[in-house]
């Protein structure tokens, strides 16, 4: 039986049903470091310890992913642990506000130019200041499961897992 992160061809499998991220929580998202509330990414590195970053690139990418550049793909302590544990959980808190969101998805290193442009493109200019010569990559999170307290009061999201 193949592994939970397995995919056919890809080393990981797919969601039958996506989730799809209300509008007010990808505007909160998008927003997050022009607003004071930078992103939290959390995850595991290769020798199984926590690490946690904060990311002033974190954008939705669709309905159902969101995504963020890491400016030295190779030396990133995240970015190394992606293939043994992609799991990660990316926080977004404005208590101010009464709003705060956990996202939990698998994540990987995007292979895709177009992507990278996309993600780069819609950074904040002071990320984008970081690495002007574009030498990052993005970091892609296909979402599992979105809960928090949003507008509307609490809520949870779940994408379906054909097992």
């Amino acid at each position: 039986m193949p592994g939970a992160g397995d995919q056919p061809g890809r080393g990981r499998r797919q969601l039958a049903v996506a989730i799809v991220l209300p509008e007010p929580v990808k505007r909160d998202f998008n927003e997050a470091f022009a607003e004071g509330h930078p992103i939290v990414v959390a995850g595991v590195t290769v020798d199984g310890e926590p690490t946690v970053s904060f990311r002033g690139t974190a954008q939705t990418l669709g309905d159902s992913a969101v995504a963020f550049w890491t400016r030295d793909a190779a030396g990133s302590t995240l970015t190394a642990s992606l293939e043994t544990h992609p799991m990660v959980v990316l926080v977004y808190s404005n208590m101010a506000e009464r709003r705060f969101y956990q996202f939990a998805g698998r994540a990987r290193l995007n292979d895709d130019p177009e992507v990278d442009r996309i993600v780069y493109d819609n950074s904040h200019e002071l990320e984008q200041q970081r690495d002007p010569e574009r030498k990052g990559k993005a970091i892609v999170v296909e979402l599992t499961s979105v809960r928090g307290r949003g507008v509307d009061g609490p809520f949870l999201l779940e994408a379906d897992d054909p097992g």
